[in-house]
C-alpha cells in the first residue's frame, strides 16, 4: 500500500498562543473534509510535511503544526513550555480554525499528547489514531533510560557511553540537563549528539548519520526540550493516562506498534487498548521507527478505516 500523494500546504501560518510563542502551522488536502490534527513526536522534533500523506487529501483536511519552541514555531525556548500549555494550545488551535470536532493522531510522545488532548477535551474528539505510543509512566522511562531497560539489555555497550557513568535515570535526566544548558555552545552540542544517537539507536537500531536532523542547533533544541518534559515527568502525575481511561471509553481509537519497539513498551499499549476496546494493529519483527513500508502501510490503512467510521457517523447525524 503506497502512502498518497506529496501535496503542497493550502495554508501555512503562525498562530499566536499567549506567553510569547507562536505556533507554526500548515493545512493540507480538501478544507471542507474530516479535519484531522498530526501532533510530532519528541518533544522536540517539529512538523513533518511527509505525515500528512496518511491521510486522503480528498477526504480529509489535514493539519499539522510544531508544538512550542520547535520546528518553526519561536521562541526556541523551554519558558512556559509544559504538557499543560500544550494541551490548552491544541485546544485554542481547534477554536481558531472554526472547527467543532476532529480526529488526533500522533506517534510516541505525539501519541502522549493526543491521549491527554482526549481525555481533557473528549466531546471534541471523533477519533484518535496512536503509533508507537508512550503512556508517561515510571516503568516507561526506565524501559527508555534504565540500567535494566530494553536500550541498555540490547545495546550495552551504547548504553555506557550514553549514561556518563550515571547509575539511574534521575541521575541521567540531572546531567543532560545541566549539560545541554551550559553557555559553551560546542560542549553542549556534544552532549546532545550522545543523547540524540541513543534515541536514534532505540528507533532505528543505529546511529542516524545526520544526528542533527538539519543543524547543530536542531539537535541540541530538541535534546534540551525532551530533557526538559522527561525530567519533570512530562508534567503530569504517575499513571495520569491510565487512571483517566474512562474518559475515552466512548472514543473510535487505532493503536498501531511495532513488537519490537524499543521506545515504547508493546505490553503496556496492548494492555491499555483491551482495556479501551480499542483496535490494536500489531506490527511483528518492527521496531519504533517508521521509516519501513510496514509501517507506513499500517498508520494510512488506520486512516483510511476512520474515514469510512466518520462517515457513517456523519450519515447517522
Amino acid at each position: 500500500m503506497q502512502l498518497y500523494p506529496s501535496i503542497t500546504p493550502y495554508n501555512d501560518f503562525h498562530l499566536s498562543v499567549g506567553e510569547g510563542h507562536q505556533l507554526h502551522v500548515q493545512e493540507y488536502g480538501d478544507p471542507s473534509g474530516f479535519p484531522v490534527v498530526i501532533c510530532h513526536g519528541g518533544p522536540g522534533l517539529g512538523l513533518h510535511s511527509d505525515n500528512c500523506r496518511f491521510f486522503d487529501p480528498n477526504r480529509y483536511r489535514i493539519i499539522l503544526y510544531s508544538q512550542r519552541g520547535c520546528g518553526l514555531s519561536s521562541p526556541h525556548q523551554l519558558i512556559s513550555n509544559r504538557t499543560d500549555y500544550l494541551v490548552t494550545d491544541l485546544e485554542y488551535l481547534r477554536q481558531s480554525l472554526g472547527i467543532n470536532k476532529w480526529s488526533l493522531c500522533g506517534g510516541s510522545w505525539g501519541a502522549t499528547l493526543c491521549l491527554l488532548y482526549a481525555i481533557k477535551y473528549s466531546r471534541q474528539v471523533a477519533g484518535l489514531i496512536l503509533r508507537g505510543t508512550f503512556l508517561a509512566t515510571s516503568a516507561d522511562y526506565q524501559w527508555l533510560y534504565g540500567a535494566e531497560g530494553a536500550g541498555a539489555q540490547f545495546y550495552p555497550e551504547l548504553y555506557e557511553q550514553f549514561s556518563q557513568q550515571q547509575t539511574d535515570v534521575k541521575s541521567i535526566l540531572d546531567f543532560y540537563q545541566q549539560n545541554l544548558c551550559i553557555d559553551n555552545q560546542i560542549k553542549a552540542s556534544q552532549y546532545a549528539k550522545l543523547w540524540c544517537q541513543w534515541e536514534s539507536v532505540l528507533s532505528q537500531g543505529h546511529h542516524c548519520p545526520d544526528w542533527t536532523l538539519s543543524s547543530p542547533q536542531h539537535g541540541l533544541n530538541m535534546a534540551r526540550l525532551m530533557v526538559h518534559y522527561f525530567k519533570s515527568r512530562c508534567f503530569i502525575e504517575e499513571g495520569y493516562i491510565l487512571k483517566n481511561s474512562h474518559k475515552l471509553a466512548n472514543l473510535a481509537i487505532w493503536f498501531i506498534h511495532g513488537r519490537h519497539d524499543l521506545v515504547c513498551r508493546f505490553s503496556a499499549t496492548q494492555r491499555f487498548a483491551n482495556q479501551l476496546n480499542a483496535q490494536l494493529i500489531v506490527l511483528d519483527e518492527i521496531g519504533h521507527g517508521i521509516d519501513n513500508q510496514v509501517y507506513l502501510s499500517a498508520v494510512r490503512r488506520a486512516a483510511d478505516h476512520m474515514f469510512i467510521k466518520l462517515s457513517r457517523e456523519q450519515c447517522k447525524d
